[in-house]
């Protein structure tokens, strides 16, 4: 019985962090970070930054 109730909790305590986990990591700051591609038509790499 006490296993079940352990599988259980852990379980729940799972769910918990699992409906959370977007709400952290909205909140955590975004590094910003280069994107490059290449511009077929310029003939280049043009690059930029994203968040």
């Amino acid at each position: 019985m006490k296993i079940k109730q352990l599988v259980l909790s852990s379980l729940v305590a799972f769910a918990t962090l699992a409906a959370f986990a977007p709400t952290i990591a909205s909140a955590a700051p975004h590094k910003a970070h280069k994107v490059c591609k290449w511009d077929a038509r310029h003939h280049h790499r043009a690059c930029h930054w994203v968040r």
